[in-house]
């Protein structure tokens, strides 16, 4: 399954972490990590933004929340997550809905 993970710093009521500087390298292994064993497709950082968005496959909804929840960011961010079709199924998936309501 593939999912958008949509990452947005939480400004306001999230903890300070003790040391921004370590955190932020040791979210950067952490990602580099989950590039290379291929849990993660892609990940972007915002250029204008803080936050980014990551192309995420895991086996199911509950791998994902405790990927999620893995995060050394997990304290500091909010996700939106987004399921994701392929993009030859989602068109097919439409054209058949069409079908049936062209049908009916």
């Amino acid at each position: 399954m593939k999912f958008l993970v949509h990452v947005k710093s939480r400004i306001g009521g999230a903890p300070k972490p003790q040391n921004p500087l370590d955190l932020m390298q040791i979210a950067k292994e952490w990602n580099l990590a989950r590039l290379a064993d291929g849990t993660f497709e892609s990940v972007y950082g915002f250029a204008a933004a803080r936050g980014g968005v990551a192309i995420v496959n895991v086996e199911s909804h509950a791998q994902l929340m405790k990927l999620l929840l893995s995060s050394p960011m997990f304290h500091y961010v909010d996700y939106e997550v987004q399921p994701l079709c392929d993009a030859g199924e989602y068109w097919d998936i439409h054209r058949e809905a069409l079908l049936r309501t062209a049908a009916t």
